[in-house]
């Protein structure tokens, strides 16, 4: 018998009528609901996103620090603090029946994100509980809808990358050599060098940047109007999506 089950929710990228109707039930059967939270004092996205259908009087919200950051000394020891907390909430009140959590996060549970480094803690620090996954639509997904941009056809290759490692022109020109379309995922901190690079390639009229989709905040920007964020940081909340010229989009 599974006693203590946590259920992984994409919620996609932040309109809430894009949580799958699987989520959604997830969100609604739970017990306790565990939500990632920055250290910067702002309030759990996810939670915002999914806050109309979480019943406060029943179900316990957990919110979970987690830094914003790429140092590996603060990063592994919050998501094993998270692991823990995550286990000990929920096997207090294990009993006869089942106990069922989700842990709501943005996008999908497992491109880019940091469920899987919890998933791992958990798996090896508590390896009775269950862990099982509803995936979420990506921002990728819900921005080329937005912005009308084809992603691929046909024979087209695709790629999905994290932006702060791809940001110059040398390595965006041998990306286009071997694909069709790049996803350059959270761009926000390196955004001017890789519109440089486009421009420098003549590519800004066969790309889009977008952010924050699906929420209040949401902009959009496709072809010349990409020039105006050349001297702006963005949020991390961002990808640019770019094509080879002569690409369906």
């Amino acid at each position: 018998m599974e006693n203590t089950i946590l259920t992984a929710v994409g919620l996609g990228p932040g309109d809430p009528e894009l949580i799958t109707l699987k989520g959604l039930r997830a969100i609604q059967q739970a017990d306790f609901i565990f939500v990632p939270r920055s250290q910067d004092g702002e309030k759990s996205l996810a939670l915002r996103i999914a806050q109309e259908w979480i019943d406060h009087d029943r179900q316990q919200i957990v919110e979970l620090l987690l830094p914003m950051t790429r140092n590996a000394d603060q990063l592994v020891p919050a998501w094993q603090g998270a692991a823990q907390q995550i286990a000990e909430q929920m096997q207090a009140v294990t009993g006869t029946k089942t106990v069922k959590g989700v842990y709501l996060l943005l996008g999908d549970p497992l491109l880019y994100g940091t469920f899987t480094y919890i998933w791992a803690a958990l798996a090896e620090a508590y390896p009775e509980i269950t862990i099982k996954i509803i995936p979420g639509v990506t921002s990728f997904a819900a921005s080329a809808a937005q912005g009308q941009f084809v992603l691929g056809s046909t024979s087209e290759r695709v790629a999905i990358l994290p932006a702060s490692y791809e940001t110059d022109e040398t390595q965006l020109r041998q990306l286009l050599t071997d694909f069709d379309t790049i996803i350059l995922m959270k761009v926000g901190t390196v955004l001017p060098q890789i519109l440089d690079a486009l421009e420098e390639m003549d590519l800004l009229e066969s790309s889009m940047y977008a952010e924050r989709v699906g929420m209040p905040e949401e902009r959009v920007a496709i072809g010349a109007d990409l020039r105006a964020l050349k001297n702006q940081r963005r949020p991390y909340l961002s990808l640019l999506i770019t094509k080879q010229k002569g690409s369906q989009f």
